[in-house]
């Protein structure tokens, strides 16, 4: 039962930080309970008892707010039926059941996570599960518990080893198919990371998270720091307070619909031009099905959507490391001649409000004159009156923000620029838009990839002009050029904001910071090589070692693979046969002949161990009494074993010293 509880625990833990924590409380009142039956202090549950504890595991799975069906209701009642079975145990075959709901469970948490930790914890708890499967399977009786304890983990060690190549073989040549089914995972879960709408202070709070957004490998010359636009999304309505794609809210499956049908992607509307990027990003799970890219991405392999604004967007909300490959173009034109609709999305703004901005974007375009003029004119502006860029920007309130941040705090984030910026472009009769991703990255050089993190969040703007199409200006460069060439780090550095409320981060600690870069190395080819293994890969994995593909070459190869795998394990259960353990007293026993001999009393192969100790004692009268003892102790333990074979070992060992 020990072992049980304790495989338990090992495996509940991890679903602590995902599920509802009253659920470690149930496991800990279990386990006391069943302690307590072991002691005799209390008796099993009776079936009244067991009504009651379902009623109110249920009942709390009811008050926990889950929405059934969906992954957290099924855990968290698996979890509990994982518990309760403990209580009920009374044959082996219900040990077993436990067991076996344990293997389960390990599995069942790769739903929630997919890290390299999470894998190394699940390799532990699967030795745990399978020393208790062997602790109720047998039990030598001549072993110590703590014996006990390291031979069931040593052998559970042994068997999964053996399990190693098998798994391998499976991992590489299993058809990569999609799930029959699937369980709807609970609203809400896990969004982190940029969302489909920008107010002031939004993104902003963001830029005070160190977490990772996504990971970049280039196959080519890395672009340029200033040149990491990873756009994301396009807000185009305005209502005075914040930005949104649409004038409505979408969820995401009306969204892919929009995608599909009049805001969808037309390949056509560019003009390739310039050098290609190519590149593979490893996306991580945020809960939005949002990805970015360096715009526009031209080819791009995975299963994705496509918008008229050239975002990419994956099929679902992101439960998981998703990798991407794309080639982008950065130099393309796009959208040279505007369609109607995406004209009038570029335009709008709210009937009233911000009053001010709309006379000083009129007053700055009639002295400007030229479309270009006027966007060098209102940068301008942002450069020569003392704006400042900031991580603490103050509140604008719910009215007026554009004239509220353009005429009275002049102090904000990128949010606060790229949204006034539109807004005096569209006042002013310009078609303009706010985008919104990641600017910049950070470079480690170990591991050749950019790791792009929260606080990299960053908004710009898109700007339509004639014969040119969709043109990238960031009205932040020209308050913080450095936010773009060097990072947001370097752009707060006077005000001392950056990661401000992460006193610990490891991102601040040089030291720490090495240690951290060089672990997100390890962690960035475990998302790449094992997650990342998908058809594409696999074919290509295959293709280069067998050349050629075809389904008899490939069943050869691998018939050939299992057959090794199954010498293999014919050997080494043939040399783990061989290797009978010793037991201690037997090995103490050794111990002692060998003290003896280099005092001058061999033992000969033929002689028993009475026979011995009285020559001993005859050539080393000093220490008679103790061979004497120490050979009726071991004697004892080998022809008439005592009830407590511990006892007698421990006498073996103070006898043994006193002759060394």
């Amino acid at each position: 039962m020990i072992w049980l509880l304790a495989a338990q625990l090992v495996v509940m833990l991890p679903f602590l930080f995902d599920l509802p924590l009253w659920l470690l409380p149930v496991l800990l009142l279990v386990a006391w309970w069943r302690l307590r039956v072991l002691a005799g202090a209390a008796s099993q549950p009776g079936n009244v008892v067991k009504l009651l504890l379902i009623g109110l595991g249920v009942g709390g799975l009811l008050l926990s707010g889950l929405r059934f069906p969906s992954l957290d209701a099924m855990a968290t009642l698996l979890l509990l039926g994982f518990a309760f079975k403990s209580l009920e145990v009374v044959q082996r075959r219900d040990a077993i059941v436990v067991i076996f709901i344990g293997y389960f469970l390990v599995a069942l948490h790769f739903l929630y996570t997919q890290s390299l930790m999470a894998a190394l914890y699940g390799m532990v708890s699967m030795v745990v599960l399978t020393g208790a499967l062997v602790g109720v399977q047998q039990a030598i009786t001549e072993f110590s518990t703590g014996q006990s304890v390291r031979f069931n983990l040593r052998l559970a060690v042994f068997m999964l080893l053996q399990c190693l190549p098998l798994m391998m073989v499976i991992f590489v040549f299993a058809p990569r198919i999609a799930p029959l089914w699937s369980i709807p995972l609970a609203s809400g879960q896990t969004q982190t990371g940029m969302t489909d709408r920008m107010a002031p202070g939004d993104i902003e709070k963001l830029g005070k998270s160190d977490e990772l957004a996504f990971r970049v490998t280039f196959k080519g010359k890395r672009p340029a720091q200033h040149e990491l636009y990873w756009q994301g999304l396009v807000l185009n309505h305005f209502d005075g307070h914040e930005w949104r794609q649409f004038d409505r809210d979408y969820d995401v499956y009306q969204l892919k619909t929009a995608l599909m049908s009049h805001y969808r992607w037309q390949p056509e509307r560019m003009q390739v031009q310039g050098n290609p990027v190519a590149y593979e990003a490893v996306y991580e799970t945020s809960g939005q099905p949002w990805l970015f890219t360096l715009s526009p991405a031209v080819e791009v392999e995975g299963d994705v959507l496509r918008g008229a604004d050239y975002r990419v967007m994956a099929q679902e909300a992101l439960q998981a490391p998703f990798l991407l490959k794309a080639v982008s173009y950065p130099a393309t034109q796009r959208d040279v001649a505007l369609p109607e609709y995406l004209r009038t999305l570029a335009l709008g703004l709210p009937s009233t409000g911000d009053k001010r901005s709309r006379e000083l974007a009129q007053r700055l375009r009639g002295e400007a004159g030229g479309e270009q003029a006027y966007i060098d004119k209102v940068l301008a502006r942002f450069h020569d009156q003392a704006f400042e860029y900031t991580l603490n920007p103050p509140m604008l309130g719910g009215r007026d923000t554009v004239d509220a941040f353009l005429f009275d705090s002049k102090r904000g984030f990128c949010a606060h620029y790229a949204g006034s910026f539109v807004f005096l472009m569209r006042a002013a009769g310009i078609p303009a838009r706010v985008v919104v991703g990641y600017q910049g990255g950070e470079w480690n050089a170990a591991g050749q990839y950019l790791a792009v993190h929260q606080y990299d969040a960053h908004a710009w703007t898109e700007v339509w002009l004639a014969g040119r199409g969709w043109v990238r200006v960031d009205p932040t460069t020209a308050v913080a050029p450095s936010r773009v060439e060097q990072g947001l780090e370097v752009a707060v550095q006077a005000e001392g904001s950056f990661l401000a409320d992460s006193v610990l981060s490891a991102r601040k600690i040089p030291w720490l910071n090495g240690i951290r870069q060089q672990l997100d190395t390890v962690q960035y080819g475990w998302r790449r090589w094992v997650l990342g293994y998908d058809r594409e890969e696999q074919a290509a994995l295959l293709k280069s070692v067998l050349g050629d593909l075809s389904v008899g070459k490939v069943a050869l190869f691998a018939g050939g693979l299992f057959a090794a795998i199954g010498l293999f394990w014919l050997l080494a259960l043939g040399m783990a046969q061989r290797r009978q353990p010793e037991a201690p007293e037997h090995r103490l026993y050794r111990h002692f002949c060998e003290a003896l001999a280099k005092r001058g009393a061999r033992r000969e192969p033929g002689d028993a161990p009475g026979a011995f100790a009285h020559q001993a004692a005859e050539h080393l009268p000093a220490l008679a009494e103790v061979i004497r003892e120490f050979t009726q102790v071991y004697e004892g333990i080998c022809y008439a074993p005592p009830a407590d074979g511990r006892v007698a070992t421990r006498r073996l060992k103070t006898l043994l010293g006193k002759i060394r």
